[in-house]
């Protein structure tokens, strides 16, 4: 489907194939490179350990029969190194990644500046009705003394 490439004689690919191109033949090597790059093996179902003609199927989602377009999409994956990975300190692949990241933060800051105010709304009104609770439970306990007195009074005339 032209998604895919397969190696299908690894032993005389690294034996003949890869010389030609790298200063070595170990095929390790090259997956590894090949992984850098992002590609992935898959396993494949039709081929046999003691065949000497090991198939091995690679895949990249960049890399498609007649799109030569996509190939410069083909880069090596960004590593951190070990002194940015101690501090948890992760690496921005490129200046579209940095400046969406950006945006987002500004975003995130608009938004918790807008939080902030509506939180400080809410604690205002809060302490508005709390205070007004007070003052109703005084008024309530005032109408209890009067009950209770109207209730004596009536009770004493009767």
């Amino acid at each position: 489907d032209g998604k895919t490439f397969i190696i299908q004689n690894e032993v005389q690919f690294w034996c003949t194939l890869l010389p030609l191109y790298y200063k070595h033949n170990n095929m390790s090597s090259f997956i590894r490179q090949l992984n850098m790059y992002g590609f992935h093996k898959i396993s494949l179902l039709n081929s046999s350990i003691t065949n000497d003609k090991v198939e091995v199927e690679f895949v990249h989602p960049y890399f498609q029969r007649d799109e030569p377009g996509l190939l410069g999409n083909i880069k090596r994956k960004v590593t951190t190194s070990r002194h940015n990975s101690e501090k948890n300190v992760p690496e921005v692949a490129n200046q579209d990644q940095l400046s969406k990241l950006m945006a987002d933060v500004k975003y995130l800051h608009n938004r918790q500046a807008q939080v902030d105010v509506v939180i400080n709304n809410l604690k205002r009104e809060n302490s508005v009705l709390w205070r007004e609770l007070a003052v109703l439970r005084q008024k309530h306990q005032k109408q209890i003394q009067i009950v209770n007195k109207v209730s004596r009074l009536a009770a004493f005339i009767y």
